[in-house]
């Protein structure tokens, strides 16, 4: 099968405009992903009280990772929602954390809120039921190094 391209100046001007507004966009929906990147300190959860929890969020083009020092990793994609700056997708628990987590699979979004991150997670129990989890997050600032690990071991995916 054989395709003929005709080039004309207004169909080559109409490629340049759909093909910078191609890259404007992308590169919006890109830059999303920043509100998210960081080393996050747990404040509450629902899962119980945990002051030396973190998470770390890693961007990677359009998706980011996320890893936690108490046992789950996920990959999160930055949606659009109205006003609000979202991330959603799946994760596990490590198999070695302690029931009724370890070894799970679950789905996780977080919603940025100022200075603040919230997290919703549910965890299918053995029956199938969801487990669901809250937690707030504060972004967290070093001193010395903005982008020093804390003093807890992240896990890497």
């Amino acid at each position: 099968m054989r395709f003929r391209l005709h080039k004309t100046r207004s169909a080559v001007g109409a490629a340049g405009i759909v093909g910078l507004l191609f890259f404007a966009l992308a590169e919006t929906a890109w830059a999303g992903g920043d509100a998210f990147a960081g080393q996050w300190q747990q404040l509450t959860s629902t899962a119980g009280r945990c002051d030396t929890c973190y998470i770390g969020i890693v961007r990677h083009g359009e998706v980011l990772t996320v890893t936690s020092n108490n046992g789950w990793q996920a990959v999160v994609n930055v949606e659009t929602f109205e006003d609000l700056q979202l991330a959603a997708g799946k994760g596990k628990w490590n198999p070695t954390v302690s029931p009724p987590y370890g070894g799970k699979s679950f789905g996780v979004q977080f919603v940025r809120r100022g200075g603040q991150l919230q997290m919703f997670m549910v965890v299918p129990q053995d029956d199938g039921a969801p487990l669901s989890i809250r937690a707030t997050f504060q972004n967290q600032r070093f001193p010395s190094d903005k982008h020093q690990l804390p003093t807890t071991e992240l896990h890497r995916i």
